[in-house]
């Protein structure tokens, strides 16, 4: 076989047309980590969110986010004598969504939830608190590193 223009355009088009399938099987194979699987509903209503947010941050008790060897405790700002936060905590991993944990809120009298470390992997975290107190929603997230 003689070796000419032709032939060494064709070997390379050969060649890209090779890798550009391998690199799109081996794309395929990868896993997606989304955020959230349902983020078009919640860009949707995004609103509600920035409005939680601002609730939240016109508090005038803050929320408390700290940790010892054990636990971690989330301190509730006090909104009201008669009623309890209701609403979830989600311990978000940016790195892997599959690490994430949700909890139901479950304060006691003094409005602090404990939450047992080793349900979790070390690293660094998100933590969201979204709950209900007295008809109004609120919104609370704050990174942290679990040691």
């Amino acid at each position: 076989m003689k070796m000419n223009w032709g032939t060494g355009i064709f070997i390379t088009i050969v060649v890209f047309l090779i890798g550009m399938i391998s690199l799109v099987i081996i794309s395929s194979m990868q896993p997606l980590n989304l955020v959230t699987p349902d983020y078009y509903p919640k860009a949707i209503d995004y609103q509600s969110q920035i409005d939680r947010l601002a609730r939240t941050n016109n508090l005038e008790d803050k929320m408390v986010i700290s940790q010892d060897a054990n636990q971690l405790y989330l301190q509730f700002p006090k909104i009201s004598e008669s009623s309890k936060p209701q609403g979830t905590v989600l311990i978000f991993f940016p790195r892997d969504n599959h690490l994430d944990k949700e909890y139901l809120i479950s304060v006691d009298d003094s409005l602090i939830q404990a939450l047992n470390k080793s349900d979790f992997i070390k690293g660094r975290c998100i933590v969201k608190v979204q709950w209900e107190q007295d008809s109004l929603e609120y919104y609370y997230e704050e990174g942290l590193m679990l040691n």
